[in-house]
């Protein structure tokens, strides 16, 4: 059982984009919806038409491709979207505030502790300790 996936595709300057869109089955082989056909893992193309993308697609795990870029999506057993599925399996924003550090050798990452924890506790020593009272 196939479900359609739509959505609307403009370019940055909010001119249609009708570029190829390359979607595929992730990693291995699988059984479809019906239990005894196998999807493949063969890429399939789709061309939006006037900025319009529609394609059928089995339900379950996938990749799409824009142009270098690709996204692992879950189809959905309805028809949906694709943009959503894309924010949905795109990893969590940073919380606000935080900040990676630098590693100029030899530290892998930091930890905010108090005095009594680094005290108490045994330390790895690639990792940066900033004590707080």
């Amino acid at each position: 059982m196939t479900v359609t996936i739509t959505q609307d595709i403009t370019d940055i300057a909010g001119v249609d984009d009708n570029t190829v869109v390359w979607f595929a089955q992730v990693d291995d082989v699988r059984a479809a919806g019906d239990g005894t056909t196998m999807v493949s893992t063969r890429r399939v193309s789709a061309k939006p038409v006037s900025g319009t993308l529609t394609i059928a697609l089995e339900p379950g795990p996938c990749r799409v491709e824009f142009g270098n870029q690709h996204y692992d999506i879950e189809i959905p057993d309805i028809d949906a979207p694709l943009l959503p599925l894309i924010l949905a399996g795109l990893p969590p924003a940073p919380p606000p505030g935080s900040a990676f550090i630098r590693n100029f050798g030899g530290i892998t990452g930091a930890q905010v502790v108090t005095a009594a924890w680094f005290d108490a506790n045994p330390h790895d020593p690639t990792t940066l300790y900033i004590l707080m009272p």
